[in-house]
């Protein structure tokens, strides 16, 4: 039976769906000449329309969730839909698994299908079998059309130059031509994303830069709020540093990893940050212990740099009676193998840990053995970037056939390995950077403290102690305050 042969009797509710991948405008007119054609197809065959299903910019080929589709497919299996306009195939899926479920549903509840393109009886095997051969040609197209346009963004990454299309990136004005974009550093944002780049590398968590954004009003490109994922992103971006990248997003089954290979040191991008800088956020921000940074941002100045002296675990800011404690955590959320036996009151412990650490940094000699520690090697970046290349060259040695896989293997695992150690000793010379612009004189450096927030404050003292082991009280049920159970360890 062809889906003409329905006659006004027989088709209680149609529905109409409508999709397009992509609407750049997001006007939906694309959406709206498809439902305009639909309705004048519903009208000559007698069809009397119930509703409308639209997807507007959600491709059917990525996999991704088609709210308006979902609710279709769920109105069909219900009964309350018995058939479906749309104007081509391939506008409702371009995956064939999707097909055969369309046509299952047309088996088990006699779905009527309509196509402004022509006519597709899914009750004949006929009809099912120009229905597959049209997604199977759609699939097609899509997969080629996917092909070619990662080859041409690659392509344009490796020359450096900026693709049309998308979204603006954070920090630049994008001036668009015939088939050229001249970017330039954008005077507000530019200087956000320099100030954002310096304060995670001074050791400020991502979720206190986050918030301040917020608070202040800044927004995104998109005219959204910050959150801690799209702000890592952007300062883990090649882009600011002047240079392009390539992430082959179909190697990780559609997930985009953070970062991508460096493919070219020549960009049409301007530089916001240095090529140093971008380096080292690129390598803090991807370190796996990287919650120190990118993590919630902690709300007391000593959670997790207290340690009980019993056990060795992290202690914890816990309110009791209205007094904050830093207490050893054995809850089912504290460390591993915690006693539970040791706290501490908050406010003298607070101070006392800020008077030691500015005293500390008081000493020249102290603050000259903090940074020469933390110095990286002045040939480390060399190193990172010649591993890269090295990688690379590895990589299109085994894509021409040149080498097998089994030696890419042995050939890659000693690069990886010293470029994994070159990575995590240029995240950890980040360290002192709290202390550019903080050391000063006492007094200086005491109202920098006071004008600072928690994760800043914490910045300075993770600069200067490794932790502090916290002993017992040498007076049981004593809640005198006793400096001498904090027992500092000093880095350097």
């Amino acid at each position: 039976m062809t889906a003409s042969a329905f006659s006004r009797g027989t088709v209680r509710r149609a529905a109409i769906y409508c999709r397009i991948s992509l609407d750049r405008a997001g006007a939906g007119l694309g959406v709206a000449r498809q439902q305009e054609d639909c309705r004048e197809l519903a009208e000559r065959l007698g069809w009397p329309v119930a509703d409308v299903y639209v997807d507007n910019d959600v491709s059917a080929y990525s996999g991704k969730p088609r709210p308006a589709w979902q609710q279709l497919l769920a109105h069909v299996e219900s009964g309350t839909v018995d058939a479906v306009l749309c104007w081509h195939v391939d506008r409702l899926t371009r995956s064939p698994r999707e097909l055969e479920d369309v046509i299952d549903l047309a088996d088990r509840h006699g779905l009527a299908l309509a196509t402004v393109t022509g006519d597709i009886d899914l009750q004949s095997p006929t009809g099912r079998m120009v229905a597959r051969l049209l997604g199977a040609s759609a699939r097609y197209e899509s997969e080629h059309k996917g092909e070619r346009q990662r080859r041409q963004i690659q392509q344009a990454a490796e020359a450096g130059h900026q693709v049309a299309g998308g979204r603006r990136p954070y920090g630049y004005a994008l001036e668009r031509g015939t088939g050229r974009i001249t970017a330039t550093v954008d005077l507000v944002e530019g200087p956000i994303v320099s100030e954002c780049a310096r304060r995670v590398l001074a050791g400020e968590a991502i979720a206190s830069i986050t918030r301040d954004l917020n608070q202040r009003g800044v927004l995104t490109s998109a005219g959204n709020s910050w959150n801690r994922t799209t702000l890592r992103r952007m300062l883990c971006s090649a882009r600011i540093s002047g240079r392009r990248e390539h992430i082959p997003t179909d190697s990780y089954e559609g997930v985009r990893p953070l970062v991508g290979e460096i493919v070219s040191t020549e960009s049409d991008w301007p530089r916001i940050i240095s090529v140093a800088e971008s380096d080292r956020l690129r390598a803090l921000l991807t370190r796996p212990d990287r919650r120190l940074t990118t993590g919630g941002a902690r709300k007391h100045l000593l959670s997790g740099i207290l340690h009980c002296a019993r056990c060795g675990q992290p202690m914890v800011g816990r309110s009791s009676r209205g007094v904050l404690r830093y207490v050893c955590n054995k809850n089912p959320d504290g460390g591993k193998g915690a006693c539970g036996r040791i706290f501490i009151t908050s406010a003298p412990t607070d101070d006392h840990i800020r008077n030691l650490v500015l005293s500390a940094l008081d000493s020249p000699e102290m603050v000259a053995r903090l940074r020469h520690r933390d110095q990286p090697e002045p040939d480390l970046h060399a190193r990172i970037r010649a591993d890269e290349d090295e990688l690379e060259a590895l990589a299109a040695d085994h894509g021409n056939g040149e080498i097998s896989r089994a030696e890419w293997r042995a050939a890659r695992g000693p690069i990886v390995v010293r470029l994994d150690a070159a990575r995590e000793r240029l995240a950890t010379s980040t360290q002192t950077t709290a202390l550019d612009g903080f050391v000063g004189t006492y007094e200086d450096m005491l109202a920098r403290w006071t004008g600072a927030n928690v994760s800043q404050r914490r910045a300075v003292i993770t600069a200067v102690l490794e932790k502090v082991m916290v002993h017992p009280a040498t007076v049981m049920g004593c809640n005198r305050f006793d400096s001498d159970r904090l027992e500092p360890l000093w880095r350097g």
